[in-house]
Formats: structure tokens, sequence, C-alpha cells
């Protein structure tokens, strides 16, 4: 399980963004901690891998000769 910190270097963005993205519900997360207290974040690196494949974007066929 990463961190926030851990999971937006692994993608290179910001922990700002990862928090973001598990306040959106973009990204699955566990909140570790006792009852009543917001925990901390951990994320399943498949998940977010999974997350990055779905916002890639791939180039437009027409494109693709272009440089």
């Amino acid at each position: 399980m990463l961190t926030v910190k851990q999971a937006a270097v692994r993608v290179g963005v910001s922990p700002s963004l990862v928090y973001a993205w598990c306040r959106e519900q973009r990204l699955p997360h566990y909140r570790m901690g006792r009852e009543g207290k917001r925990g901390q974040i951990r994320i399943n690196p498949a998940d977010l891998d999974a997350l990055m494949k779905s916002l890639r974007q791939d180039r437009h066929p027409l494109l693709a000769d272009v440089r």
C-alpha cells in the first residue's frame, strides 16, 4: 500500500492532485486510523495503475504521421 506522497512520486504528480482524485472518488483508497479520526490514506498500487491507464490519451490516427 502506498501513501499519498509515494503515489504522487510514482506517477509524477503533486500530492494535492492525488488527494483530489481520492476526494472525487476517481482513485479507490483506504483510510487507516481509529474510528472518529480521518486517518491516513493508503492506495493500492494496482488501483493507481488502473487510474493512470484510464487517463491515457492515445494520439488521433490522423495525427500519427505528423511530427
